[in-house]
């Protein structure tokens, strides 16, 4: 079994069930080593529930203007979609939510480039164009997009500035923490949020809404598997799924918050202004969580924080 994985694969699941079934026939202890192999099923159920991927993909994204880059982490391929400038310029990072892609973005990307600004859109893995992952982490995405971030042409670039949405958000603010360097990280602007989400533990949380009393066990199992997924971070905690510990931003930052979010609600945004940080926060009543592809007063205030930040 791949010391990186939290979880089995089907042949060892197979085996545990081929196992019990013969030494419940050949043993007397058969209503034991039934009840033991229905706790470790249990077990490996709940822990693919934490590390499952998307369920859905939404289109790649497509435009003769942008180009493809195709990375390669440890075997999995990157994507990335990049358009330079004729000038050097600023560079604008997209990152996207869950299920679903950089082609999303495809109208607030226009925005950044129609101010002459350099783009890149990353597709996060098991979205758009990137491959399936067995067993997603925030981890795993963060060092594909480190991956990326090294492949572009730096002499081309000022300032990299970052544009998260959902979970896209927190992608962006865990690469602030401090165990993830790079040039970018000496050349960053400013970060743009678009209802963020800046906390793993409430989604972990909400995955055992229906089984309550399993949380303690659950948060112990899941702070395992991280650890067993990314043994080069070290000691993952449980507090270091959440802002602060996550990460810090030391950049200002816009936040343009749904009023009305129907996926995440307002925690995330009062956890974010609860931080030590330089937020510029927006309130939208016009603005839903996500299918926002055009919306005139985010657009307006985004088009305004380019003026004033990163022009």
């Amino acid at each position: 079994m791949d010391r990186r994985k939290a979880t089995w694969d089907g042949y060892a699941i197979l085996t545990l069930i081929a196992t019990c079934a013969v030494l419940s026939i050949l043993t007397p202890y058969s209503i034991a080593l039934v009840s033991i192999t229905i706790l470790i099923l249990v077990h490996q159920i709940l822990l693919r529930l934490i590390f499952r991927g998307p369920t859905k993909r939404s289109l790649p994204f497509s435009n003769k203007d942008w180009d493809i880059i195709n990375l390669d982490n440890n075997g999995v391929d990157v994507y990335g979609y990049v358009n330079y400038q004729p000038n050097k310029s600023d560079m604008v990072v997209f990152v996207h939510g869950w299920q679903s892609s950089s082609e999303k973005f495809t109208e607030r990307i226009q925005l950044f480039r129609n101010k002459g600004l350099h783009t890149l859109a990353h597709d996060m893995r098991g979205h758009g164009m990137a491959p399936d992952t067995p067993e997603w982490t925030a981890g795993k995405v963060i060092q594909d997009l480190k991956i990326l971030l090294e492949s572009v042409d730096q002499s081309k670039i000022n300032k990299v500035h970052f544009f998260g949405h959902s979970l896209g958000a927190f992608i962006c603010i865990g690469m602030h923490n401090t165990r993830h360097q790079g040039w970018w990280k000496d050349s960053y602007g400013t970060l743009m949020l678009e209802s963020p989400m800046v906390a793993y533990s409430p989604i972990m949380k909400e995955l055992t809404s229906n089984i309550p009393f399993m949380f303690p066990l659950f948060k112990r199992w899941a702070m395992k598997g991280f650890n067993k997924i990314h043994p080069e971070i070290g000691n993952i905690e449980w507090r270091d799924i959440d802002i602060p510990s996550w990460g810090v931003p030391k950049a200002p930052i816009l936040l343009l918050q749904a009023e009305n979010d129907s996926r995440l609600g307002r925690y995330h945004y009062d956890l974010l202004l609860d931080q030590d940080v330089e937020v510029y926060p927006h309130l939208l009543t016009s603005l839903t969580h996500s299918k926002n592809r055009v919306n005139e007063e985010r657009d307006a205030l985004i088009l305004e924080w380019i003026d004033n930040k990163i022009l």
